[in-house]
């Protein structure tokens, strides 16, 4: 398949469930959070504050979706559509976005499977670019929160990885307050160690 193409990221995507994810799921691990079973939703988290949020006309009129659809928290539509995206690499992308000055912030839960922090870690820390030997260099440290442990930063010229603790794939959900100040000190572009 040609290099990139949506046959190729399908394929990918296939070899990837066949192999890394379906095992997993057959135990009865939550892939989401490794510490709790999923229960009866199928994405494991209770959306249903989101949903009722979302749903709300008031709030629908503000988004400028009013009467366009009704909300749902997966639809096998939006799926269907970037389906072809998530086996992309993007170590392309990202360096040029980081050489043209546009900061990359990549987080991971570490009590998440399917996106977890060691393959997050190890993709950053292989990611060809200008910098890559201070990123390397720079080491992890401890990310604090309100004077406790919420993690650990490694950060240089642009690009911060963030192990957050006891987070699974719903960061804000588990960790509201550390996921705030991880984006607010994003945003502010401030240290984060």
């Amino acid at each position: 398949p040609e290099e990139g193409g949506a046959a190729a990221c399908d394929l990918a995507l296939s070899l990837c469930s066949v192999t890394q994810v379906m095992p997993v799921q057959l135990t009865g691990v939550n892939l989401y959070d490794i510490r709790r079973p999923c229960g009866r939703d199928a994405l494991c988290y209770d959306f249903s504050a989101t949903a009722d949020f979302l749903s709300r006309p008031d709030v629908q009129a503000a988004l400028g979706v009013a009467g366009r659809r009704q909300w749902s928290m997966c639809s096998p539509e939006v799926m269907q559509r970037i389906r072809g995206d998530w086996m992309k690499h993007y170590q392309v992308g990202i360096p040029e976005m980081l050489e043209a000055g546009i900061r990359v912030l990549i987080y991971a839960g570490d009590r998440d499977y399917i996106c977890n922090y060691m393959g997050n870690r190890a993709w950053t820390l292989a990611l060809h670019w200008l910098h890559r030997n201070e990123f390397e260099a720079a080491g992890e440290h401890p990310w604090n929160v309100s004077g406790r442990a919420a993690g650990l930063a490694r950060s240089a010229a642009g690009l911060t990885f963030l192990q957050v603790y006891e987070a699974g794939h719903m960061v804000p959900m588990d960790q509201p307050e550390a996921a705030l100040s991880m984006i607010n000190t994003f945003l502010d572009n401030a240290p984060f160690y």
